[in-house]
């Protein structure tokens, strides 16, 4: 590794500084209790949610009390949309404050903020590498979903160049890396490889001809293995970053990649799924998160993802909470290529087809990108199974966003008692 990869730092950045967490989580309470009673102002939803849990404003008076309020799941959010839409009665001010409203995928809509405050994501962006004056491709996806601007408005607020790329054209975005001296990039571990493997078909040298220094990585799983090759191929700094579009960066690795520092402007618990109590340290439990977001504030809302608080310090000084790494999940869903995808979601798209009889999906793994295959069983054979089947995978990728691969299987070929979505990755 280089020295100019190691030596690293910006606005955010704490390696050099140790934190008094006892003061950072008094003023996470004194946020946390200035949300809630802005939500239970503001929301209807809130103060329905509340008022059948039977919470009082008065008997919540700071994070020891955080426990006492119900968690809010994804279904939740989507069924509340459903019988209030656009948003489920959760936003907290007019439709005149908000700048942007995203479609997330299945048709879920997020409203925007005017003024992006959250720090959280370029906390993480800092403590990953990236310095002011660094030249930055951004290729997560900016049409439709939320993720790509809100890393874009984070690098402007370290001081640093984006150059919004987006995915796909790999001849074209190889050039830009080259042509513009790119030392940054921003997108999925699976596709920064496809761009080195594309730099090497083009007879590039990796180390000489492209200038990349850092790299900050998510919204899919970064094998050890995987890590290694791009360090050693391209010598940079790939670190990861942990979060979601509602709740904003959940966890991110510094330079010493020993686990997810929580950013400081997040409220981050690792509970038992069954009854919301939090877990001691140590202890694998669901992660949920509190935003501090005052446009659509998210409070308890519960990722779905199992972790660990790790009881370990880490090098660089910060004294705050930090996970040991993503460990699974605690349903069905799962993320592929970057995007969640959900039983309701693949219910809806093959219920559009009354051919089927019974189907499953399948997440596979090969040569660092993910495969969705739809194993489908028809109530009768068809005479043209290649046309249902066109048909079917135009729908998936209109439905869900991404691609999927189905291949009808004989009657029998799905148990009876099968996950609706199984997946047979492996990270190693």
């Amino acid at each position: 590794m280089s020295s100019v990869s190691q030596e690293r730092g910006g606005f955010f950045d704490r390696d050099r500084e140790t934190l008094d967490w006892g003061k950072r989580r008094e003023a996470l309470s004194r946020k946390f209790l200035d949300i809630f009673r802005f939500a239970m102002e503001q929301s209807e939803a809130y103060r329905r949610l509340y008022g059948e849990a039977g919470i009082e404003v008065s008997e919540i008076k700071g994070l020891d009390d955080l426990e006492k309020l119900p968690i809010l799941r994804m279904e939740d959010l989507v069924e509340r949309q459903k019988k209030d839409p656009p948003f489920g009665g959760l936003e907290t001010v007019t439709p005149d404050k908000f700048r942007r409203i995203y479609v997330n995928p299945g048709l879920i809509w997020q409203p925007g903020e005017w003024d992006y405050d959250d720090t959280s994501w370029a906390e993480a962006l800092c403590a990953g590498g990236f310095r002011k004056a660094d030249r930055i491709i951004n290729t997560f996806n900016y049409h439709l979903w939320p993720l790509a601007f809100m890393l874009d408005e984070s690098v402007k607020r370290i001081g640093a160049t984006v150059v919004p790329t987006g995915v796909g054209n790999t001849l074209t975005q190889v050039k830009v890396m080259q042509m513009l001296r790119i030392t940054g990039f921003m997108g999925t571990p699976s596709f920064l490889m496809t761009l080195i493997q594309r730099a090497e078909g083009m007879g590039l040298d990796l180390k000489n001809d492209l200038h990349l220094e850092t790299a900050i990585v998510g919204a899919e799983m970064l094998p050890e293995s995987l890590r290694s090759r791009i360090q050693d191929k391209v010598d940079m700094l790939v670190r990861q970053i942990y979060g979601t579009v509602f709740l904003g960066c959940i966890g991110y690795e510094c330079r010493h990649a020993r686990g997810l520092h929580v950013p400081d402007n997040i409220i981050v618990e690792v509970v038992d799924p069954q009854t919301g109590k939090q877990v001691p340290p140590g202890a694998s439990g669901e992660i949920v998160a509190t935003c501090f977001n005052r446009t659509y504030p998210m409070i308890r809302m519960a990722t779905g993802d199992l972790s660990t608080f790790s009881t370990e310090a880490c090098p660089c000084g910060r004294t705050g909470p930090m996970l040991k790494k993503i460990l699974g999940r605690i349903d069905q869903a799962t993320k592929v290529r970057g995007t969640f995808v959900h039983p309701w979601q693949t219910d809806d798209v093959m219920s559009r087809f009354s051919e089927v009889f019974k189907y499953q999906v399948v997440i596979t793994r090969e040569a660092h990108r993910d495969i969705m295959t739809f194993l489908v069983e028809l109530k009768e054979d068809s005479a043209r199974p290649e046309i249902l089947q066109a048909r079917m995978e135009r729908a998936i990728k209109e439905g869900l966003t991404i691609k999927g691969v189905v291949k009808i299987v004989p009657r029998g070929s799905i148990p009876d008692l099968h996950r609706k979505i199984e997946d047979r990755r492996s990270w190693e």
